[in-house]
């Protein structure tokens, strides 16, 4: 038997119809329409059997002619949105082969180049700052690399100011030795108490209110 935790059928749903019974699950999921239809198929046809009822249970949810309730009508259109959106951002990915395996087979940087639609992230590196010298906070055959974490971009334009970032001389040099562009890399210089903002366990935390 499968149980489906899902909220209460309504034949006429409100555009919070999934947001006020389930709030995670509605950001997880921003289309709340194909998340009705769903509902309503499986109540419709009271069990799930596969594969012969596949092709059913897809064209009733993501079908041309689907029947989508008025309460959806905004969620719907952002959904369309995005659709269009994200199909413009793909196409400014496509690789030129003509070229052959060379820089030129795209017009974007190999950092920017990607093969998922996602937000943007930024890379940071941990460090320490032992006698004026900087080491990598990972040990290791290859600590810089291990040091190394990627956040989400809004995240950290969110929090960059809770935490210490290696300037100077220092992070000149360590540009230098470690190949990154001065104007783009983050180091963050981490220590061993909680303040600094980055636990071993809880990974970044930023600044914690006393």
């Amino acid at each position: 038997m499968l149980r489906i935790l899902a909220p209460e059928w309504d034949d006429a749903p409100r555009e919070n119809w999934l947001s006020s019974a389930m709030r995670n699950s509605a950001y997880v999921y921003p289309d709340h329409g194909r998340m009705w239809l769903t509902q309503r198929i499986l109540r419709e046809q009271g069990a799930i059997r596969m594969p012969q009822s596949a092709r059913l249970l897809i064209e009733s949810v993501y079908g041309e002619d689907v029947d989508m309730p008025v309460g959806f009508a905004k969620t719907e259109q952002l959904q369309e949105g995005k659709f269009y959106c994200d199909r413009a951002f793909a196409s400014q990915m496509l690789l030129n082969f003509a070229p052959g395996y060379c820089a030129e087979i795209s017009d974007f940087l190999p950092e920017k180049l990607s093969t998922r639609l996602a937000e943007e992230s930024v890379t940071l590196w941990l460090a320490k700052v032992v006698d004026d010298a900087v080491t990598p906070y990972a040990p290791g055959g290859h600590p810089w690399e291990m040091s190394a974490l990627r956040v989400r971009k809004s995240w950290w334009e969110k929090h960059n100011g809770e935490f210490e970032r290696l300037e100077g001389e220092l992070f000149q040099q360590w540009c230098v030795e470690q190949h990154q562009n001065k104007d783009l890399a983050i180091v963050i210089v981490v220590t061993d108490s909680a303040a600094c903002g980055y636990s071993a366990t809880e990974g970044l935390t930023g600044k914690m209110e006393a």
